[in-house]
């Protein structure tokens, strides 16, 4: 059931026009650690953050966090395509729960293309208390609004476990192909090592070289 509904999300993702806060949404995603993982997948992105907006939220905190948990355990387990769409539902919804509308869309974008991303600050507090800060926040204008959204995803995006290394280790298959691959370089260079030793000692064989 999950395969069919991430082949019905990439056929959707192919034909459909992207909302602003899709592009929003991408353009965060541009700045984050996580874009060069999740980068094939920016329709799938944008669809999903499209999407977003049409959904009915009864408790944005406890949504927001379940889908950044989601977009976690996918990427943690190498799932990328499903952490691509749990991202990009997640950051619209921290649009939507702002009041965000499609209206305001092209103003929060041009702010966006117009933003020193050098300064933006990223904040290390917990999962729970950056969404928490987040949905209490009171913005002052489209500007700080702009800057805080940014901040906030960028901090969030931040510890999403990007770290190819991280992954492979929690992907049973690439895990045991990591494994496989350390075993023979390890086999190869003691090879070597015994094959110089003896080159080295003239042809002698010494215990624990025959």
């Amino acid at each position: 059931m999950r395969a069919l509904s991430l082949v019905l999300m990439t056929l959707l993702a192919s034909i459909f026009t992207p909302s602003h806060a899709g592009e929003i949404v991408c353009l965060i995603l541009k700045h984050s650690k996580v874009y060069n993982v999740l980068a094939p997948y920016e329709r799938v992105i944008k669809l999903s953050a499209t999407q977003a907006l049409k959904l009915d939220v009864a408790d944005y905190y406890e949504t927001i966090l379940a889908y950044y948990k989601l977009a976690y355990d996918s990427m943690l387990h190498n799932r990328l395509e499903e952490c691509a769409r749990y991202t990009g539902i997640m950051l619209a919804l921290m649009l939507k729960a702002k009041g965000y509308s499609e209206e305001l869309g092209p103003k929060l974008l041009d702010i966006l293309n117009r933003l020193d991303w050098s300064k933006v600050r990223l904040y290390n507090d917990d999962l729970k208390r950056l969404i928490s800060y987040w949905l209490n926040y009171k913005p002052r204008d489209l500007e700080d609004f702009a800057y805080t959204y940014a901040s906030v995803c960028l901090s969030l995006l931040e510890q999403l476990p990007s770290d190819s290394f991280i992954r492979i280790l929690y992907t049973p298959k690439l895990r045991e192909l990591y494994i496989i691959s350390l075993a023979l370089i390890v086999i190869t260079s003691a090879y070597f090592v015994i094959k110089r030793v003896r080159e080295e000692a003239g042809g002698v064989s010494y215990e624990g070289y025959r």
